[in-house]
């Protein structure tokens, strides 16, 4: 009985140490960073559609120096606001939506997806730049109404194992500043910061890191005083978005490539 006991245990050791080295975890098993959004995420700048200079692009390079398996699923969509992505009608996608898009995609690569990046909201209340404060407010409630949406499906579509991330928003208006609209620069702040705030809440109760774009552009910064060759001495926060957006100089709120750079590394601290 000693014997057959004996022999047993040795076969049981001998399969758990077969098992244990014939399923290694390999550095270079394929993972995956889906990011999820408007035109930020595609890296749109004036002139051109998706490019790969965007925040999403250097994220992953960064991300991929660590994880060297992980490739980037881009499913953004330039133009798009919170109702769009859940219902589609800008961008073509099999599943109709790019809501749909990502939900499948998570669930078919459940265990392989380390990250997901979502910006989205900002199309909602563009209309606050052609100072239409009740269409900008309008466009809230419809964030205030999607949001929430948007946030669990992607959690739920995706399960605990990613790391999510979502960033707040950097304020186009304050580029008023420099043609002479400064009392406008001013006001459209704290209209920002309500977008920010609701945002910012809806993602953390989801379970989102806060990439806090918002803060990195420092929009709430008036007093620091900076010299820039076109402008002369501005506010720091207004020479951010004349030197890291396309505002003051093309009328595009979209960031340049080193304004990409400084959203890619606010979310690298976010989800490090």
């Amino acid at each position: 009985m000693k014997t057959r006991l004996t022999a047993v245990a040795v076969g049981v050791m001998t399969a758990l140490s077969a098992g244990l080295t014939t399923t290694p975890a390999h550095a270079d098993e394929t993972t995956y960073y889906v990011a999820v959004g408007d035109s930020l995420s595609v890296g749109a700048q004036p002139g051109k559609g998706p490019t790969d200079e965007g925040y999403t692009d250097n994220l992953y390079a960064a991300l991929k120096a660590k994880n060297p398996g992980l490739k980037l699923v881009k499913l953004g969509c330039g133009g798009e606001t919170t109702s769009t992505m859940l219902n589609g009608g800008i961008c073509t996608y099999s599943e109709g939506s790019q809501m749909k898009a990502a939900e499948a995609f998570l669930s078919q690569h459940k265990a392989q997806v380390r990250y997901v990046t979502l910006d989205v909201g900002a199309n909602d209340t563009a209309c606050f730049l052609d100072g239409d404060i009740a269409c900008g407010l309008k466009g809230i409630g419809t964030i205030i109404t999607n949001l929430p949406q948007i946030a669990t499906r992607l959690k739920k579509a995706g399960g605990d194992a990613p790391t999510y991330a979502a960033m707040t928003y950097y304020d186009p208006g304050l580029a008023t500043w420099v043609t002479g609209g400064q009392a406008i620069a001013i006001a459209s702040v704290p209209l920002v910061d309500v977008f920010n705030t609701w945002e910012q809440t809806v993602y953390r109760v989801g379970g989102f890191k806060v990439a806090d774009v918002n803060a990195t552009f420092a929009t709430h910064d008036f007093a620091t005083k900076v010299t820039l060759p076109t402008y002369g001495e501005i506010p720091l926060n207004v020479a951010r978005i004349c030197t890291w957006t396309y505002q003051c100089a093309k009328n595009d709120g979209h960031a340049t490539p080193e304004g990409y750079r400084q959203i890619a590394d606010t979310f690298l601290l976010a989800v490090s």
